[in-house]
């Protein structure tokens, strides 16, 4: 009795600890017509609200209602903290992002992390979220033949070469969501022969004041903007549990399976 009501607590703790471990960011590349059902449904299936901003030239403050129904604001900066603001729009093969456009062209300063970081963009949002993505023009359209620095490649673990659209929250380690080796890795290109695509990251892992965007394709032309949408889901409603936390629930289960048997012989 004992056995099994300690295998019984086992397998307990070890699915409240993956319910609440760190789940996967879900990573959502599509073209802009699947914006509604690859982002938008994901979000709303938490019974949560897509916040929306249309990016306007000359601005670079946009307001929104956050997760407890407050007004709050996103500011939009290059990463080292320099102002930058919308000019313009993007429309390839008669199709055209949703609104104002940054230029986020990937070129080198002497103090990016990685080499083309400080071309991006850092949305610092009043209130945390936790989902958040927008409209890109002009990936993988060239220079997909890049090849990263290998002190890039071996502290990020990213492949050797493409044109990248890099991530990074709160100022943690950048990941890479998106690596283009040919055109056709763009999902516009293949949807409908546009260079148009939305880039949206979820992680339910917690919330987040600030999100970094870039990209390493140099010699692009690269833009984001279009309509910006974020939103604040419950922590872990999105996502898969990362390894460690299936294999604690694997092991509580193991436990009390074999606590079971012996009881049974």
């Amino acid at each position: 009795m004992k056995k099994t009501a300690l295998a019984s607590a086992l397998f307990a703790t070890a699915l409240f600890a993956a319910a609440n471990a760190s789940a996967a960011p879900v990573i959502v590349n599509t073209a802009l017509s699947n914006i509604g059902s690859a982002f938008d449904n994901i979000i709303t299936g938490t019974g949560t609200t897509v916040s929306t901003a249309i990016v306007t030239d000359g601005q670079s403050t946009y307001n929104y209602i956050d997760k407890n129904g407050n007004p709050a604001t996103v500011t939009v900066t290059r990463p080292n903290g320099n102002p930058v603001t919308p000019n313009g729009g993007y429309s390839d093969n008669g199709i055209s992002l949703s609104g104002s456009v940054w230029n986020i062209g990937p070129f080198a300063s002497g103090s990016d992390p990685i080499p083309g970081f400080n071309s991006g963009l850092t949305f610092t949002f009043s209130s945390p979220v936790n989902a958040f993505g927008f409209e890109i023009g002009d990936w993988a359209t060239c220079c997909t033949s890049t090849v990263r620095d290998p002190n890039v490649v071996s502290t990020y673990g990213v492949p050797a070469q493409g044109s990248g659209l890099w991530i990074a929250f709160d100022g943690g380690a950048a990941t890479l969501p998106a690596n283009a080796l040919s055109s056709n890795d763009n999902p516009g290109v293949v949807a409908s022969g546009s260079f148009t695509n939305f880039i949206g990251a979820i992680d339910s892992s917690g919330f987040f004041s600030k999100v970094t965007f870039f990209g390493d394709g140099f010699g692009e032309f690269l833009v984001a903007g279009g309509t910006l949408r974020f939103a604040s889901v419950p922590r872990g409603s999105v996502g898969v549990p990362e390894p460690a936390s299936l294999a604690l629930l694997g092991i509580g289960a193991l436990g009390l399976a074999a606590m079971r048997r012996r009881k049974t012989a």
